[in-house]
């Protein structure tokens, strides 16, 4: 069974390019507020790809992981291009800053890899800790993903590979329906579902795909 901790030790695990969406959701967040810097926090910042570029963009960057290897090389990763962010390991229904209120959260593609119960938990503690009218940019993984299924049962619409890189890992995939019951109290300013349909498919084609799974991308403001 792996865990994230592992899966970080193996370089072919480690997202390097960030989402242009994390760009353009800064952008987003220099328009609606005047001061600077910005608290950004980088939540499952993984290898540190978002959370370089956040603090390249000169903001007050903030980073977590619950895999200490993911924060090690995000630290590393920092401290070779000489920028800083505080960084923290902790699960992802955590704030290691409670007392730090935030512009802006993101935390992409990690999300879905948690029971219902945790990323509602998760989606409240976004909520406490950004400001009034701060952003939130995420995703989940829709039931139309082409991985849906896969894997041992362990709730409704929650799965557990038992098998590949991703061994071990909970997936938990989300429709519209639920999706807005998560963000009920939240302003979506954004719903996207970015559907990946494959027209051709070559063996171990799971290990190698390049490119996005079916996924809601959400962007949404504290009421």
């Amino acid at each position: 069974m792996n865990s994230w901790n592992e899966l970080f030790l193996d370089e072919k695990n480690r997202a390097k390019v960030p989402a242009s969406e994390v760009h353009k959701f800064v952008l987003v967040l220099e328009k609606l507020f005047p001061e600077r810097p910005l608290n950004l926090w980088d939540l499952c910042c993984g290898a540190g790809r978002h959370t370089v570029l956040l603090a390249q963009l000169g903001h007050r960057i903030y980073a977590s992981d619950i895999a200490p290897n993911a924060v090690e090389l995000t630290r590393k990763w920092l401290d070779k291009v000489n920028l800083k962010a505080t960084l923290a390991v902790e699960d992802m229904t955590v704030c290691p800053w409670p007392e730090v209120k935030f512009h802006g959260i993101v935390c992409w593609g990690s999300l879905p890899h948690n029971t219902l119960a945790n990323i509602r938990q998760t989606i409240d503690m976004i909520y406490q800790q950004l400001i009034p009218g701060g952003l939130f940019l995420g995703t989940v993984k829709s039931t139309k993903a082409d991985s849906y299924g896969q894997g041992k049962l362990v709730e409704p619409n929650t799965f557990i590979p038992v098998e590949g890189k991703e061994k071990g890992i909970i997936h938990h995939f989300t429709d519209e329906a639920e999706v807005r019951e998560l963000f009920q109290k939240w302003e979506l300013i954004s719903l996207v579902e970015q559907v990946m349909t494959y027209a051709e498919r070559g063996e171990n084609f799971l290990e190698y795909n390049p490119f996005p799974y079916t996924n809601w991308e959400i962007l949404a403001k504290k009421s």
